[in-house]
């Protein structure tokens, strides 16, 4: 029974972990989108 509780719970931080990395890197790309965006607004 400890084994199972201890697998399910590792699953859970490695899943959570993983989300957390999706949304940092989307939210990075979407930041490197607007940047780009501005820049090339001010070299007009």
């Amino acid at each position: 029974m400890w084994e199972l509780l201890k697998d399910f719970l590792l699953v859970s931080v490695g899943t959570g972990i993983g989300v957390a990395l999706m949304c940092i890197l989307s939210v990075g790309k979407g930041a490197d989108y607007e940047m780009k965006k501005l820049k090339e607004s001010e070299d007009k």
